[in-house]
C-alpha cells in the first residue's frame, strides 16, 4: 500500500513540474548542496548528533541512499548531490523510535529545509476526525451484500506524536458493522499497519501532529429488503457526509440531515450531512428498499455453476431444499428471532428518546419508526 502511495505521489510531482510561474529547466544534471535543520517541535530545541538519511528515487531504478549527521545546533548538509529532473527526494530520521519522513522540492527547497520531530504520547485524546465520508458504493442482490467505503481525515491536534500503548485497548480503533467482510485498508501514514479486532480493526501507526488520510472498504450482509446497524464514533467527527447513488436504496440515520441531491460527472447522488459529532456518539443507520434475488435467479445461479451430468440430482436437491427452507422459515430458531426483536425494540426506544428530546424531526421519526416496524414484521414472519 505504501509503495502504491509513493508511486502515486511520484506521478503527481512529475506531472506538476513546469506548472506555475516558476519553471526550472535542466540542461544537464547538476550537483547541489542540500542542507537544513532538525527541530523538536514539542520543545523547540534542535536535535544534535542524529543520523539523517536522504533517498533519491526514480521509477524503474534502484534508490540512491546518502547519510549524514546533525551538528550540535541540529544542522545537517548533504554535499555534491546530483539534481535530477525526474526524481523524488526524501529525508528520513528516527527519533525516540519513531520514523519521520519529508518529501521536498529539490529545485527550490534544498537550502533551508526544516525537519520536525516530536515528543510522544500514548493518550488518544488529541486524536479526532476532521472529515469523514461514508459511500454506499454498490449492492449485490444475488449475494445480499452491501459495499461500503469510508474515507477519514484523521487529525492530531497536539504537538506530540501519538504512539500506541501496551494494552489491547490502547490502539487506534475503528468500528465496523457486524458481519463485515472483505476489509481493505489504505493510508498515507508512513509505516502503518493494521489488525482486525472484535467489532472492527485497529490501526498500528504513529500519528504525528497534523491531518492524515485513511480509507477503508468492506462489505456487509443483509437479509430481506432492509437492514440496520449502529456505528460508534470513537473519535467523533467535525463533518460527516453519507453518499448514496440515487434510487439504489434508502438510507436514514438518527443524526444526519435530510438528503440533498447532487450530480457528479453525470451521476446523481443523495447526500446527507452531520456536523460536530461527539466522541463516542452512536449513529443508528437504517437501510431499506434493498433488492432481493428472485427464486428464478437463485435456481439459475445454482444451475450455471453445476456440471451437466449433475443437473438431475441437483434439480431434486433444490426441490427438497426449497421444501426444507420453507419448513425452517416457518419454524425459525426462536433464539435468533428474540435477539433481533430485542435489537429492534432497543432502536425504537432510542428513537423515541431522540424525538422527545428534539434531536430529530417528526418527519424523520415517523419514517425511521416505519422502517423498524417493517423490519420487525419481517422477523416475525
Amino acid at each position: 500500500m505504501i509503495k502504491l502511495i509513493k508511486i502515486t505521489i511520484f506521478i503527481v510531482v512529475i506531472l506538476s513540474i513546469g506548472v506555475g510561474e516558476k519553471k526550472v529547466l535542466f540542461a544537464d544534471n547538476s550537483l547541489e548542496e542540500i542542507r537544513g535543520i532538525v527541530v523538536n517541535s514539542t520543545t523547540g530545541q534542535p536535535i544534535a548528533e542524529t543520523t539523517i538519511t536522504l533517498y533519491i528515487e526514480q521509477l524503474d531504478k534502484d534508490s540512491e541512499v546518502f547519510y549524514t549527521t546533525t551538528n550540535i545546533a541540529g544542522a545537517f548538509a548533504f554535499e555534491s548531490i546530483e539534481i535530477k529532473e525526474d526524481a523524488l527526494y526524501w529525508l528520513s530520521i528516527f527519533y525516540e523510535g519513531i520514523g519521520y519522513t519529508e518529501l521536498f522540492d529539490v529545485t527550490s527547497d534544498n537550502k533551508n529545509l526544516v525537519l520536525q520531530v516530536y515528543d510522544t504520547t500514548t493518550s488518544d485524546e488529541s486524536i479526532s476526525i476532521y472529515n469523514s465520508s461514508i459511500l454506499f458504493s454498490d449492492v449485490d442482490h444475488l449475494n445480499r451484500e452491501l459495499s461500503i467505503i469510508e474515507m477519514v481525515t484523521l487529525q492530531n491536534t497536539d504537538n506530540l506524536t501519538y504512539i500506541q500503548g501496551s494494552g489491547p485497548m490502547d490502539l487506534l480503533r475503528f468500528g465496523l458493522p457486524e458481519g463485515a467482510t472483505d476489509l481493505i485498508i489504505d493510508t498515507e501514514i508512513a509505516n502503518a499497519d493494521w489488525v482486525q479486532i472484535d467489532k472492527g480493526f485497529a490501526l498500528l501507526a504513529s500519528v504525528k501532529p497534523g491531518k492524515h488520510e485513511l480509507m477503508y472498504a468492506y462489505k456487509i450482509p443483509y437479509s430481506g429488503s432492509s437492514t440496520s446497524f449502529v456505528k460508534n464514533w470513537r473519535y467523533g467527527s467535525n463533518n460527516l457526509r453519507i453518499v448514496i447513488p440515487e434510487n439504489l436504496f434508502q438510507v436514514v440515520t438518527n443524526i444526519t440531515d435530510d438528503s440533498e441531491l447532487i450530480n457528479l460527472e453525470g451521476i446523481n447522488y443523495e447526500v446527507q450531512e452531520a456536523k460536530n459529532i461527539k466522541r463516542m456518539e452512536k449513529m443508528e443507520v437504517f437501510v431499506s428498499d434493498l433488492p432481493e434475488p428472485t427464486m428464478f435467479e437463485l435456481i439459475k445461479e445454482k444451475f450455471v455453476t453445476a456440471e451437466y451430468m449433475y443437473v438431475a440430482p441437483i434439480s431434486l436437491g433444490l426441490f427438497l431444499l426449497i421444501g426444507l427452507s420453507i419448513f425452517i422459515w416457518k419454524n425459525g430458531n426462536s433464539t435468533y428471532k428474540n435477539r433481533d426483536m430485542q435489537l429492534i425494540d432497543q432502536m425504537i426506544d432510542n428513537l423515541q428518546k431522540d424525538f422527545n428530546q428534539g434531536k430529530i424531526s417528526e418527519e424523520k421519526y415517523i419514517k425511521m419508526i416505519k422502517m423498524l416496524e417493517d423490519q420487525k414484521n419481517e422477523v416475525l414472519r
